[in-house]
């Protein structure tokens, strides 16, 4: 029997459906919404209002949330300019993301958000009242690079207008009263044209002075289903754990062509797909596949392999054998 919504869910449900929502390109149909998606910074932060809009419907007093966005909405329909929209939107953003205008901006942050052999760092200097200078640092596997940028500070938030050495790339950092920042940037046009393969600058910082997340295992990556099996895998490798836990930078589904009811998982790190990558097959019933490829000390790649079943290769699924194929036997 299906359980009845709870109101507040309702209340969410509804506000959700209504106007406040990111302006759809394909039907823009007012003056304001075409001067908006003919202009890439204006669409760029009508998606990150709409955005920091559903979050905070779901965090704070929805009701609040809503009558805040409405009011600014209809300030907005006054503009009939660009850079009008554009001095609205960081306005809302600001008053809808609840901005601490007493930020301190000095030292070094940490992407929470990135995954696994992925990360980011901001650090600021020269802080000013009205700007400051950013050093950036994010990574992707093997893919890294460093950036600089000056931003503007405008509502209490910081403003990127351009990424040194980037096409196009801009962000807005919103400092938050619970301490830490939130980052969005124009990743759909700008910023990931101009990054490494993998890399991004979204997600939300914390201050630190080294790496604050939790140290990964298969099994908080979702790799493995439940920690029983964690825990069988890690017996079956022993100290190779950790190389497939550092091969998972990015991991997949991969189809079961053996059709024994496994779930396979294949994985890489990026930069290095061909020369670091590993697979992963179990059951329900506890049976476990798995292979890893890696350079030996003389740099030529080699297969180790692991499996709670025979050991004699003859008999590996073929599942791995298809996978392994594309590695070593060209």
């Amino acid at each position: 029997m299906l359980k009845p919504f709870a109101p507040g869910l309702l209340i969410c449900l509804s506000f959700f459906s209504a106007s406040a929502l990111a302006v759809n390109c394909q039907r823009a149909i007012s003056p304001l919404e075409n001067t908006i998606c003919n202009n890439d910074s204006l669409h760029w932060l009508d998606s990150t209002m709409s955005t920091i809009y559903r979050t905070m419907l779901i965090k704070n007093d929805a009701e609040k949330v809503y009558k805040d966005y409405s009011d600014w909405e209809r300030s907005l329909e006054n503009c009939t300019t660009d850079s009008c929209i554009e001095r609205a939107y960081y306005e809302g953003i600001s008053k809808m993301s609840d901005v601490n205008d007493s930020f301190d901006w000095k030292g070094q942050w940490w992407n929470l958000r990135a995954p696994n052999m992925s990360g980011g760092t901001l650090q600021f200097s020269r802080s000013a009242e009205w700007s400051v200078t950013i050093n950036m640092r994010a990574w992707a596997g093997l893919n890294k690079d460093d950036f600089t940028a000056e931003a503007r500070k405008v509502y209490g938030m910081a403003v990127v207008e351009k990424v040194k050495d980037t096409s196009n790339c801009k962000m807005l950092i919103i400092p938050k009263k619970d301490g830490s920042l939130q980052v969005h940037s124009n990743a759909d046009w700008g910023c990931r044209l101009s990054m490494p393969s993998g890399v991004f600058l979204d997600g939300r910082y914390e201050k630190a002075d080294s790496d604050p997340r939790p140290k990964p295992t298969l099994l908080s990556m979702g790799i493995f289903d439940n920690e029983a099996r964690d825990k069988q895998f890690r017996a079956l490798a022993g100290d190779d754990y950790q190389k497939f836990v550092d091969t998972a930078n990015v991991y997949i589904y991969q189809e079961d062509i053996d059709n024994i009811g496994a779930r396979v998982l294949s994985m890489w790190v990026r930069g290095a797909a061909n020369r670091q990558t590993a697979i992963i097959m179990y059951t329900p019933e506890g049976k476990i596949w798995a292979a890893r490829i890696a350079p030996s000390a003389q740099g030529k790649l080699q297969l180790h392999y692991y499996t709670s079943e025979s050991k004699d290769m003859k008999y590996m699924p073929r599942t791995l054998v298809s996978w392994k194929m594309r590695y070593l036997d060209q």
